[in-house]
C-alpha cells in the first residue's frame, strides 16, 4: 500500500513541474539585446527610410524612441524617416521595455542627392565641346566683393552667371571639409590659427575678412558649397589635403561629379584618382610638353588641362587639342597687372590661341569683355 501511494505523490509532483514549465508565457525569459534592421544603408535624400527592431519579441515592446541624427526625433516600434540633406548620419533607438528597462541600439544611413543630369545641367566635359563660348572661372569665387572661399563669394558668381568658380578645400582637425586657401586662419580670419589643428566648432566661430572689413560671413563647409551649386555653376576644387578619396566621396554624396573638376599637380595623384572613378574628371596642371605627354600616358579621359604661361604655345597646345583636350589657363591672378591697365592684350592672346576657360580675379570684367569684342 506505501508503494501505491509513493507512486501516486510522484506522478502528482511531476504533473505540477510540467505545467509550471509550459505555462504562463508571461514569465518566459528573453535576451534583451535588441537589433536595429534598416531597409537600405544607403538612400536618396527624400526617400522613406523604415527602420524596425528584431531579436527581440515585439509583445515585449512598450515603444520605441527614435533620434535620426538630422534634429528629428520621433515615437514608435517601427521607425519610418525621409532625410532631405545628404550626408552621413548615426541613428539611435531607445528600446523601452513593458518592465520599464530601456535598451539603446544604433545603425548608420548614407543619404546622397542623385547625380545631375544632363536635362538639368551639362557636365563639364558637353560644356567645353562649345567652342563658340569662353568660360570664365572666377578665382576663389567672386572675391572682388565678397571674402574669398566664402557663401557670399559663390552667390555672388552665380548671381553674375559666371560659369565656374575655383575653391580651395582643407580639412579641420575632426575632419570636416572647409574652404580656405591658406594653411592657417590668420591671414582671412579674425582668428588664428593652423586649419589642421583645429575642431570646426572653433573654425566657425572666426568671421571672414574682406580687404580689411570683417564682414558676418564664417568659414563654410564644402557641404555647403555644394548644395549652394548644385546645378547652378561649375566647381574647380583646388584640394590642398592628400586625401583626394574624402572629397571625391563628399561631391559624389551630393550628385555634382559631373559638376566638379579637381585640379591635381603630379601623375601620380592623378594615376590615383583615375584608379578610384575613370569617369572623374580632372585638371592637371602643366609646365611642359613633357608634362602634356606624362598625363595622357595615364590613359584618363581628359577634357581639360591648365597650362602654365610657359606651356600655353601652339605646340603644346595642338597635341592638347587633336587629343579633344580644351585649354585652361590664369590670366590676371595674384598680380597688379589688371584687363584696364593691361587693355585686355592678355584675353586677346588666349583667344587667337583657341583657349577655352580663363581663371580670373576679374570674372565679371572678362566677361563682358569677350561679350562685347567677341560674342563668346
Amino acid at each position: 500500500m506505501r508503494n501505491y501511494k509513493l507512486i501516486y505523490y510522484l506522478l502528482l509532483i511531476t504533473s505540477v513541474l510540467v505545467c509550471g514549465c509550459h505555462g504562463g508565457e508571461e514569465n518566459e525569459v528573453f535576451k534583451k539585446e535588441p537589433q536595429l534592421i534598416l531597409s537600405v544603408d544607403r538612400i536618396e535624400a527624400g526617400k522613406t527610410l523604415t527602420l524596425s527592431i528584431d531579436n527581440v519579441p515585439l509583445d515585449k515592446i512598450s515603444s520605441v524612441n527614435w533620434v535620426w541624427g538630422d534634429g528629428e526625433v520621433s515615437d514608435a516600434v517601427e521607425g519610418t524617416h525621409q532625410y532631405t540633406l545628404p550626408g552621413n548620419y548615426l541613428i539611435l533607438a531607445s528600446v523601452v521595455f513593458v518592465d520599464g528597462d530601456v535598451v539603446m541600439c544604433k545603425g548608420n544611413v548614407e543619404v546622397y542627392l542623385p547625380e545631375l543630369s544632363g536635362n538639368e545641367r551639362l557636365s563639364i566635359p558637353l560644356s567645353l565641346k562649345n567652342k563658340s563660348h569662353i568660360q570664365i572661372c572666377a578665382h576663389r569665387g567672386y572675391w572682388k566683393e565678397a571674402p574669398e572661399n566664402s557663401l557670399k563669394a559663390v552667390e555672388l558668381a552665380i548671381k553674375s552667371q559666371i560659369d565656374i568658380i575655383e575653391l580651395d578645400v582643407r580639412m579641420s582637425k575632426d575632419e570636416k571639409l572647409v574652404l580656405m586657401h591658406d594653411a592657417s586662419i590668420d591671414r582671412t580670419t579674425n582668428g588664428k590659427g593652423t586649419i589642421a589643428k583645429m575642431a570646426y566648432s572653433d573654425l566657425k566661430s572666426y568671421y571672414l575678412y574682406h580687404n580689411l572689413d570683417l564682414t558676418s560671413e564664417r568659414i563654410p563647409l564644402l557641404s555647403e558649397i555644394l548644395l549652394m551649386a548644385r546645378g547652378k555653376i561649375y566647381l574647380d576644387l583646388d584640394v590642398k589635403i592628400s586625401n583626394y578619396k574624402l572629397v571625391y566621396d563628399m561631391v559624389k554624396q551630393h550628385g555634382m561629379l559631373s559638376q566638379v573638376m579637381f585640379t591635381v599637380y603630379d601623375t601620380d595623384v592623378a594615376e590615383g584618382l583615375f584608379k578610384m572613378d575613370r569617369e572623374i574628371i580632372m585638371l592637371p596642371v602643366i609646365y611642359s610638353m613633357e608634362d602634356l605627354e606624362n598625363y595622357l600616358a595615364i590613359g584618363a579621359s581628359l577634357c581639360v588641362i591648365q597650362f602654365n604661361t610657359k606651356a600655353f604655345t601652339k605646340e603644346i597646345l595642338a597635341k592638347a587639342f587633336d587629343n579633344g583636350i580644351s585649354a585652361f589657363k590664369n590670366i590676371y591672378i595674384n598680380s597688379d597687372v589688371t584687363p584696364n591697365s593691361d587693355g585686355f592684350k592678355q584675353v586677346d592672346s588666349f583667344v587667337a590661341k583657341q583657349g577655352n576657360v580663363i581663371q580670373t580675379d576679374f570674372p565679371l570684367e572678362l566677361k563682358e569683355y569677350l561679350e562685347l569684342n567677341y560674342g563668346k
